[in-house]
């Protein structure tokens, strides 16, 4: 995946639910996929599902009134690692106001996110997991994201058996 110049919003494609269906705090609905921002980060491809109604700090929430009524934005909590492209699917639409907002704060995002990310794998690196990680999806790549800190070879490996 490239590193693009523009915000890409995408699908995840059913191959990637089907190989990660153990991973409890992965969001799937049925027959509702979740889009997602495509970010690439310390040689890793991330997926940054949005979401209405998010209730904690993890996120970037978008500004506009009928956004901030919703809380919805990017839920960082939530973001998982794309392994194969395969497992990114459709390019997806969002909401004109939010695009608009998503393109022009899109550097700011990404920079949070990977704070964010850089203090989560720090949180990993502590025993027992900090109550605020404990529902991350992001809890399922341990290995792999504590490799990528310390310039691993194997960060692009296969996560599927888990931590």
């Amino acid at each position: 995946m490239n590193k693009p110049r523009t915000p890409q919003v995408r699908l995840l494609s059913p191959i990637f639910y089907e190989r990660y269906s153990d991973n409890r705090e992965i969001l799937s609905k049925q027959n509702r996929p979740y889009l997602v921002l495509l970010v690439e980060y310390r040689g890793l491809n991330f997926a940054i599902p949005f979401r209405s109604n998010i209730q904690h700090s993890h996120a970037y929430k978008f500004q506009g009134e009928s956004s901030r009524k919703r809380s919805s934005g990017l839920d960082f909590s939530k973001s998982v690692i794309i392994f194969n492209e395969d497992e990114i699917g459709m390019p997806a639409h969002i909401d004109s106001k939010e695009h608009t907002e998503l393109t022009k704060r899109y550097n700011f995002i990404v920079e949070k996110f990977q704070k964010y990310i850089d203090d989560f794998i720090e949180g990993l690196k502590q025993e027992p997991l900090q109550p605020k990680y404990k529902f991350s999806s992001l809890t399922y790549y341990k290995a792999v994201l504590i490799s990528a800190t310390m310039g691993g070879k194997n960060a692009l490996t296969d996560c599927s058996e888990g931590t």
